[in-house]
Formats: structure tokens, C-alpha cells, sequence
């Protein structure tokens, strides 16, 4: 087989493992021609249709796509239970071992992610000496309205509580859309999350093995912390690590800003495009949407 078709049946094999995953929300690969290779993740409770329209733009510009389905996504059931399952150990095993397979192909891995995705695209930079840039969008590092400091009381506390369901809209609840994400999560997966955000962060004061990283951050955060981004990449800085903070300004107040059905989806998507396909200058910008 050749290295792509490789990469193909690793990712079917990958899916067919779970048994109850959607067709439709199987992970993507567009095979492209130009030498260039993206990884695509999306957030908790979403699957790989949130990076539609970037992967084919992207796609269509001649790079080799991956969106990746994270594990016990993706399920025809909306309403599964699977996520009590998931674990910081379960992603990040699965994401090294996913870049090992992408690895194969020869050629420099871009590896992107939004919000979950994008704290999985950051330890990602800390950990594989595979990826040459990560490009993190909204990535969860913390709670909007709780310093990163609160971290070591946080976790544990949400571990103790009972992992109950929560909807991410009280009022819509099973009716929310889109239809390829969960309506709800459990309360542990919140510091699953931070778990491997605060592995990022252990080790911040050393050179990532990416060579370059791109903060994506929407001035008008509405779910996760903007400022323990900031501080990151302060931190890897320090370091010597190349380190851009692109702001999205004129947006509504939102998390998911990727998602094609989401309002101003389409401007979105052309500068997350841009960043993606451009070069990476190690300089703040603000980008005015």
C-alpha cells in the first residue's frame, strides 16, 4: 500500500473500534498533492463535520487533510454515555499514536485543534517531535472566569463530585443543534480537560518540540480563559519558543467558532484559512472579522 492508503485503513481500524460511531462522524482523510499535511480536532462533544469547510478549502489549495474524530465521539446516539469513559491518558495516547500513523507520510504536520482539540494540539507541541506547527483555536486551558491558579483545588473537586450529565443548552437540551455534536457532557470530562491543559503548562519553561505555534483567541471569549493562553505562550516565549497570538475581533460572544453553522461561520473560516496556509511570524495581531 502506499503511505496515504496506510493512513487510511490505520484511521478505518481506528473507527471500526467503536462500534457505535456515525458513519458521517467517522474521522476524515482528503488525500492532496502539494506535500503539506493538516490534522483537524474539534472540541468535546463535537466530531469531525466542525471542520467541514476548513478542511476543503484547505483540501482545495492542495493539502493532505485529516479532521480527526476524538475517542468516544462521534456516536449515532447523541445521548450516549460513552464520555464517562474518557480520560486524559485515553487522548493522549490516542493523539501520539495518531501522529505516529501521520508521521508516515514523510512530510511536515501542521496539527490544529479547537477548544479540547486545541489543548490536545498544544500538548501535542510539548510532547511529538512530528509536529511542525500546532495551531490552537479557543483552546480550553481554564475556565473563563477562574484564574489557571485554582487548577490544583479545581480538578480534584470535580473528580469527587458524581459525574453526572449536564446540556450545554438547559432550555433546547436533546434538540440542540448541530446534529453532529452531544448535547451534553459529563462534569468529570471538565477536568479531563484541564488535566491536559496543566500538563502543558508543567512544562512550559522549555522549548516545545514544534517549531512554530499560532494562538487563535476570539476577543469575545464567552467559555474558556484568554488569559491563560496569553500566559502560555508568555511562558514559552521566555523560552525561545516562536509563539503568535492572532485575536478575532468583531465577533458575538461564543466558544464554537468554527462550527460552519454558527453565525459569521464563513469570515471564520477565511482567516482561520489564512493562518493556516500562511507563514508563521512570531507576532501579535489583531484580526478584524
Amino acid at each position: 500500500m502506499t503511505p496515504i492508503e496506510t493512513l487510511a485503513a490505520f484511521l478505518a481500524a481506528r473507527d471500526d473500534a467503536e462500534h457505535f460511531v456515525a458513519p458521517e462522524m467517522r474521522s476524515r482523510l482528503l488525500p492532496g498533492t502539494d506535500g503539506r499535511v493538516f490534522v483537524l480536532m474539534h472540541g468535546l462533544t463535537a466530531s469531525p463535520p466542525a471542520w467541514d469547510a476548513i478542511a476543503t478549502a484547505l483540501n482545495a489549495r492542495g493539502a493532505t487533510v485529516l479532521s480527526l474524530r476524538l475517542p468516544l465521539h462521534g456516536y449515532t446516539d447523541r445521548l450516549s454515555t460513552a464520555l464517562l469513559a474518557l480520560t486524559p491518558d485515553l487522548l493522549r495516547r490516542d493523539l501520539l499514536d495518531v501522529l505516529t500513523a501521520v508521521a508516515a507520510l514523510g512530510a511536515p504536520i501542521t496539527l490544529a485543534g479547537h477548544s479540547l482539540g486545541g489543548t490536545l494540539a498544544l500538548y501535542g507541541a510539548a510532547q511529538s517531535d512530528s509536529v511542525d506547527r500546532v495551531v490552537a483555536v479557543a483552546p480550553y486551558l481554564g475556565i473563563s472566569f477562574l484564574p489557571h491558579e485554582t487548577h490544583v483545588l479545581l480538578i480534584p473537586l470535580i473528580n469527587v463530585l458524581p459525574n453526572f450529565f449536564m446540556w450545554w443548552d438547559p432550555v433546547l437540551r436533546e434538540r440542540q443543534l448541530p446534529a453532529h455534536g452531544y448535547p451534553r457532557y459529563p462534569l468529570h470530562t471538565l477536568a479531563t480537560g484541564l488535566a491536559i491543559a496543566d500538563a502543558v503548562y508543567a512544562h512550559a519553561d522549555r522549548m516545545p518540540a514544534a517549531r512554530a505555534i499560532d494562538l487563535v483567541l476570539n476577543e469575545r471569549e464567552s467559555s474558556v480563559n484568554n488569559r491563560a493562553a496569553v500566559h502560555l505562550a508568555e511562558r514559552w516565549r521566555a523560552g525561545g519558543a516562536s509563539v503568535a497570538i492572532h485575536r478575532l475581533a468583531g465577533l458575538p460572544p461564543s466558544h464554537d467558532v468554527i462550527d460552519p453553522s454558527r453565525p459569521n461561520s464563513s469570515r471564520v473560516r477565511d482567516a482561520l484559512v489564512g493562518i493556516l496556509c500562511g507563514e508563521h511570524v512570531a507576532e501579535d495581531r489583531t484580526l478584524i472579522l
